[in-house]
């Protein structure tokens, strides 16, 4: 009998970012980013460089991150700047697998009191996803140019609700 297990099978493993991670996590997070922005006009999009260059000076010093590991390879990063999910991408490859859903619910046990996020409402994939998870729709707004795109902002009550 084969002992081996499929990806599907693999736990995910949530942990802080390793030193030496960087352009692993990176990588990672710029392929979910672009494949989530999929319906954006190149006019509403900054280069790759611009996008990694944000995400090593600015995310990687400015936020609580974390990553999903998935049979030893960076699945899923999640960025949290208090109790606010700035950013929460799972790589292509990964999902499906879960991985978004593990990296969720390490956000609620670090926030058990609520936490709040905000996404494309073109985004429908990520709108479901939240909702699934007990978030609800707090407000409609608009995101800073370049992308100018109608977003909105979800709550989670925590789990004393």
């Amino acid at each position: 009998m084969n002992s081996t297990k499929t990806d599907a099978q693999l736990p995910v493993v949530i942990r802080r970012m390793g030193p030496g991670e960087l352009g692993e996590v990176t990588d990672a997070w710029y392929r979910s980013l672009v494949g989530s922005l999929a319906y954006l006009r190149p006019e509403q999009l900054l280069s790759e460089e611009a996008y990694r260059g944000f995400f090593r000076e600015v995310v990687v010093t400015t936020r609580d991150l974390w990553v999903a590991e998935l049979g030893g390879r960076v699945a899923g990063v999640l960025a949290l700047v208090g109790d606010e999910i700035d950013r929460l991408y799972i790589a292509p490859e990964a999902q499906h697998r879960l991985v978004g859903t593990a990296l969720l619910e390490h956000a609620k046990a670090l926030h058990p009191n609520g936490l709040t996020l905000v996404t494309h409402q073109r985004n429908t994939v990520a709108c479901r996803f939240y909702e699934r998870h007990g978030f609800e729709v707090r407000k409609f707004g608009r995101s800073p140019p370049p992308e100018g795109e109608p977003d909105v902002t979800y709550a989670w009550s925590g789990s004393s609700r």
